[in-house]
C-alpha cells in the first residue's frame, strides 16, 4: 500500500524520524525549505578541483542520494536505497601520466567515471585514481575484465594497474559499516521517490582546464616528474640551488 507524505516522514531511520532529521537540517542552516515545500542545500557546492569526468550512461543522482538523502534525511544512519546497486571499478595509479593515459582508455568505455587526485579524500590512501561507475556485482565483475584488457593494451598503462571492486561510497561504510550488511526497505524506496520531487539541485561549476593545471600542481609536489609531459617540458618552477656541505 502506499503510504502518505506523513506517514513516509515519520519512518524511523537512527535515533530519529526522516521528518525531524530534515526539520533539525533547517534549523541548523544546512538546508533551506523553499515556499513551494522544496528543499536545496544551503549553499550551492564548491568546485571540486581534483576530478575529470567521462558522462556516457545516465546520471548518478548524487547530490539528491548523498548530499541530501544521506547527509539530511538520514542523518547519516542509513545508506540511501538508490545507492543499493552502485559498484565501482576503481583504479589506482602511480603517474600523473597513468592516470591521463587511463581517462583517455576511459573516453571509449561505454560508462560513467571520474578521474583525478585522491589526496583530499579522507578514506583514501592513493594519490591517483579513477572510478568507474556500473549497476549491480556482475556488472562490475564484467567491467573489470574489460577495464583490465583495454589497461593491459596501453603502452603508458599495462597489465599491472592495480583494479579493485567496491560497492558505494565510502562514507556510507564509515558511517553505516561493511557494505555488505547494507539493508535497504520498500518504504525507503518510497520515500526517496517522494522526496526527490521535493528536492532542487544545486550545481557547482566545472572547468576540467582548472583541473588539470591542479593535477600538474600536485605532482609538481609530490615529485612527480611525468607532469612534464603535459607542461612541454618546461618544469613548473625552476629548481633551487644547492650547495656542497663540504
Amino acid at each position: 500500500m502506499t503510504k502518505s507524505p506523513e506517514q513516509l516522514l515519520a519512518l524511523p531511520i537512527g535515533s530519529a524520524t526522516v521528518g525531524q532529521n530534515l526539520r533539525r537540517a533547517v534549523e541548523s542552516g544546512r538546508l533551506t525549505e523553499n515556499a513551494d515545500g522544496t528543499f536545496a542545500r544551503a549553499a550551492a557546492p564548491k568546485e571540486n578541483p581534483n576530478w575529470v569526468f567521462v558522462t556516457k550512461g545516465p546520471p548518478l543522482g548524487c547530490d539528491f542520494l548523498m548530499h541530501f538523502m544521506f547527509d539530511h534525511a538520514y542523518a547519516e544512519a542509513a545508506v540511501p536505497h538508490g545507492c543499493g546497486a552502485c559498484y565501482k571499478v576503481k583504479a589506482v595509479l602511480r603517474t600523473l601520466r597513468e592516470l591521463v593515459a587511463a581517462w583517455e582508455v576511459a573516453k571509449g568505455i561505454q560508462c560513467r567515471s571520474k578521474w583525478g587526485t585522491d589526496l583530499n579524500n579522507p578514506f583514501s590512501q592513493n594519490v591517483y585514481a579513477g572510478y568507474f561507475y556500473v549497476a549491480g556485482l556482475d556488472a562490475a565483475r564484467a567491467l573489470h575484465k574489460v577495464v583490465r584488457e583495454a589497461f593491459a593494451k596501453d603502452p603508458k598503462l599495462g597489465p599491472d594497474i592495480a583494479l579493485s571492486i567496491k560497492r558505494g561510497c565510502s562514507e556510507y561504510e564509515a558511517a553505516v559499516g561493511p557494505s555488505e550488511r547494507y539493508a535497504f526497505t520498500p518504504e525507503m524506496a518510497e520515500l526517496e521517490a517522494y522526496l526527490k520531487s521535493r528536492f532542487r539541485e544545486r550545481k557547482a561549476d566545472h572547468h576540467p582546464s582548472m583541473v588539470i593545471a591542479n593535477w600538474i600542481e600536485t605532482a609538481f609536489r609530490l615529485g612527480d616528474d611525468t607532469y612534464l609531459d603535459f607542461t612541454g617540458g618546461t618544469r613548473l618552477r625552476e629548481m633551487t640551488l644547492t650547495y656542497d656541505p663540504g
